[in-house]
């Protein structure tokens, strides 16, 4: 099976193996050998973005017409017109997709448009008294076979933000048990699309989104919480594995800046501390966390710059706001100078140094 690689690094191996002809290290037959074994994966292109936003419009304006007529049609008519517009974009998707590939995906895109308005719609004329959340599961589930015979990417990604969906919106509707199975199912996701990078980075979104559910399921305590998230995104950052580490450095990198800047509030404190101790503790804390952020910026983490600056401003807020603003605006904007000056020099000398060797 040929490696699938996108098409700027594709020009890259090609430019680099051309190169390494030129000097004799390799033949040209070796070179159109390596070549062969790569293949330029598909992407988002002009065609299946018109197409696809050409359905949706298309679709968009059935359903704005079925809707503003919809108190003056029967029951009977309203289920035919529903599962009729469902099963004729989904006949013609795959009619279309033999000779025209991307218009065919389109209409299949709208069909699970369809798919999800026909639940809300069939909820609507019964009078169907579901919780809002399960209509965005049902809708995913519907969604998931479709993205898994297809092979769509999209597909999958669209499933999972409707999981998503759903367990954002069951926070006071009850526990979402379903995700107990859904989180493996996008974890398998990312190994049989490919592996996804993108699917990857979703995935990882839904497993804390549920973890947050369990916490709240379980009535634990703000400050708690916020420990937990914590310390997953310092796991997440610093634990080395093969598994696409550069997503987990970057999401865990976001998770352990937002939660340390929402532990430098004194009040999460108060159920270890008295409450004359919880400023104390907060600041102690918050000190620490910018000692880390200083440790991994010089590492050549921007994005602990940003909650560095964050915090910075999170205390001016709370503390210095009797400062003037223009000396918070001077004195924030040398630091960042001074950042900047930093960080060109540690790329430059990065840079020597890999000259160097």
């Amino acid at each position: 099976m040929k490696r699938q690689i996108s098409k700027a690094n594709f020009s890259l191996v090609s430019t680099e193996l051309e190169h390494y002809e030129s000097n004799g290290l390799i033949t040209g037959e070796q070179k159109s050998g390596i070549l062969e074994i790569y293949e330029i994966k598909g992407g988002l292109n002009f065609i299946r973005v018109v197409v696809t936003i050409g359905a949706l419009l298309v679709g968009l304006g059935i359903l704005s017409f079925i809707a503003s007529n919809w108190d003056g049609i029967s029951h009977l008519v309203k289920l035919l017109i529903i599962f009729g517009v469902f099963v004729g974009v989904n006949v013609t998707g795959y009619m279309l997709s033999e000779n025209n590939p991307k218009t065919g995906r389109s209409f299949i895109y709208l069909g699970t448009l369809v798919y999800g308005a026909g639940i809300f719609l069939i909820g609507q004329m019964y009078n169907y008294g579901g919780d809002f959340p399960t209509a965005f599961l049902l809708w995913s589930l519907g969604v998931l076979p479709m993205a898994f015979l297809l092979k769509d990417k999209y597909l999958m990604l669209f499933a999972n933000l409707l999981f998503g969906v759903y367990l954002f919106g069951s926070f006071n509707q009850g526990f979402p048990y379903a995700g107990w199975v859904g989180v493996p199912v996008v974890y398998l996701a990312y190994n049989y699309f490919e592996k996804s990078r993108l699917l990857l980075f979703f995935a990882n979104l839904t497993a804390l989104t549920f973890i947050f559910e369990i916490t709240l399921n379980y009535e634990v305590e703000g400050l708690y919480v916020a420990l937990l998230f914590f310390v997953i995104g310092l796991v997440m950052y610093a634990v080395k594995h093969t598994l696409e580490p550069d997503i987990f450095r970057v999401q865990g990198n976001i998770l352990f800046g937002v939660t340390g800047v929402i532990l430098t509030m004194p009040d999460l404190w108060n159920i270890v501390v008295s409450a004359q101790s919880t400023r104390l503790v907060s600041i102690l804390f918050a000190l620490a966390f910018v000692a880390l952020l200083f440790v991994l910026i010089r590492k050549g983490s921007l994005i602990s710059l940003i909650f560095v600056c964050v915090t910075i401003f999170r205390y001016y807020t709370d503390t210095f706001a009797f400062l003037p603003k223009s000396l918070f605006f001077i004195v924030g904007g040398l630091l960042l100078l001074g950042f900047g000056f930093y960080f060109e020099r540690m790329m430059k000398s990065a840079k020597g140094g890999y000259l160097h060797d």
